[in-house]
């Protein structure tokens, strides 16, 4: 297993771990905040798993953890939804729409976040995770 993967599934189980531990350390109040902390636990969940089976160089492990990756590639930001998760670390690059267009970027490690709502700010935010997209592209196109 090459270095790279190794360090996918390293990110993923402990951004996992992280995810579970900081969302049940958060908990949740009504309705709306209970299904969100679910969601957040159990693509925390789903992170780890497929970051060990990757580790243990499972077929199922590249599958599961490309799909987890892909999960944490967009950062919608807008007044009627949101969405963001990453598990383990991030860099996402962001472009803030207001009076004038603000491109951001940033970085966060280790971390975990996952950001689910039918409503968010007044300036729309729409970005990528580029670690994630950088991470998936390599999972996608690395050969055994």
């Amino acid at each position: 297993m090459s270095v790279l993967l190794r360090l996918v599934a390293i990110l993923q189980i402990a951004g996992g771990f992280y995810g579970l531990a900081s969302t049940l350390a958060s908990g949740g109040a009504g309705g709306g905040a209970v299904l969100v902390l679910v969601i957040g636990l159990l693509l925390s969940t789903f992170a780890m798993i497929a970051g060990v089976l990757l580790l243990e160089g499972d077929a199922l492990g590249e599958r599961l953890s490309r799909i987890a990756l892909a999960l944490q590639i967009p950062v919608i930001a807008t007044p009627w939804l949101s969405y963001a998760w990453h598990a383990g670390a991030t860099v996402p690059l962001q472009f803030r729409f207001g009076r004038h267009v603000v491109l951001d970027l940033d970085w966060s490690v280790p971390s975990e976040a996952f950001r689910l709502a039918l409503a968010g700010p007044s300036t729309a935010i729409l970005g990528v995770n580029l670690l994630a997209l950088g991470l998936w592209l390599v999972m996608r196109f690395a050969r055994r």
